[in-house]
């Protein structure tokens, strides 16, 4: 008798420890890609890009806004995008693809804060065209259509040393 209570408690607590463990813990991803460490094919944007101009265009309103000292985009050889924008406060982290075939660049928000509020819900930004790119210089143009109306946005920079 003593027996089967070694034996069934032997066997509970083996259950207990391996119904404890796991083996293997597979991640989720939400719509992303850790690029940190795989450098992208497409470098035309890799660099720092001071804002000259972003002028948007939403339904009928038109809002042009002339960069400052601090505001740019940091496209880097990983596909991540830094933004800082004076306008808005805005501050957004994103993850950046360019398709060649189309000469569209687009990037996932995956932190973003406009006027001190921030959110880490990721969003899609639609594509924009690559108009312009040298070695000094950089245009993107985007027309989207959005439940405001059509959304457009003419984006100029100038390669920051």
């Amino acid at each position: 008798m003593k027996i089967i209570y070694k034996i069934s408690f032997i066997a509970f607590i083996g259950a207990a420890i391996f119904s404890c463990s796991k083996s293997k813990v597979t991640p989720v991803t939400i719509g992303k890609v850790d690029t940190s460490k795989t450098r992208i094919n497409d470098t035309q944007l890799v660099g720092n890009w001071a804002i000259v101009s972003d002028t948007i265009s939403i339904g009928n309103s038109n809002v042009m806004f002339h960069g400052g000292s601090n505001d740019y985009y940091k496209f880097t050889e990983y596909g991540n995008l830094y933004i800082s924008e004076t306008y808005g406060l805005l501050v957004d982290t994103a993850i950046y693809g360019i398709q060649s075939g189309t000469n569209q660049v687009g990037w996932v928000n995956i932190y973003t804060r406009v006027n001190g509020v921030s959110t880490n819900t990721t969003t899609t930004t639609p594509p924009f065209t690559i108009l312009n790119v040298d070695s000094a210089n950089l245009v993107l143009q985007q027309n989207a259509q959005t439940s405001q109306g059509m959304r457009y946005e003419k984006l100029t920079f100038k390669k920051m040393k």
